[in-house]
């Protein structure tokens, strides 16, 4: 019986070790965001940018898996091949931003603004979007709930 609950307990410490490693962000990364506006291909993993004014920040290929970006404001960023996979996006401004290519699998999108955002080969499946405005949001081969969305791509 000792044996077991030995194995148990060094499986479970294990895993919240694993799992604590998987989704930390870079704080040098995280510096240069807030420092620059700018910080292309970071690691910004379960970040904490609630509330941060990060209006035409250049976010390129960035990894925002899991971060909280609640009342953010992103408007003009570029977020183009970012991944914001199961991040809170609630309240955010992100509207006139370049999604192209990013990923929201799992993400938490409500209450926030996305019009005038380019949204192409964009991948939205799984994600939890609600009460979301989508005015004018280009979403040329977009990948939705229901199936691929090609609305906008005619004004290319």
């Amino acid at each position: 019986m000792t044996k077991y609950y030995l194995l148990f307990i060094y499986i479970f410490t294990i895993g919240l070790y694993s799992y604590s490693s998987v989704h930390a962000f870079n704080e040098d990364d995280l510096q240069k965001l807030l420092k620059d506006n700018k910080c292309i291909n970071c690691d910004l993993s379960g970040a904490d940018l609630r509330k941060k004014n990060l209006v035409g920040a250049n976010l390129e290929g960035s990894n925002l898996d899991k971060a909280n970006l609640w009342r953010a404001n992103l408007e003009g960023a570029n977020l183009k091949n970012c991944s914001f996979e199961g991040a809170n996006l609630r309240r955010v401004n992100l509207q006139n931003t370049n999604l192209d290519n990013s990923i929201f699998r799992w993400a938490i999108i409500r209450h926030s603004l996305m019009n005038g955002a380019t949204a192409r080969n964009t991948d939205f499946r799984k994600a939890g979007i609600r009460k979301t405005s989508f005015k004018n949001v280009v979403l040329c081969n977009s990948k939705m709930k229901y199936g691929i969305d090609n609305s906008g791509c005619e004004n290319d």
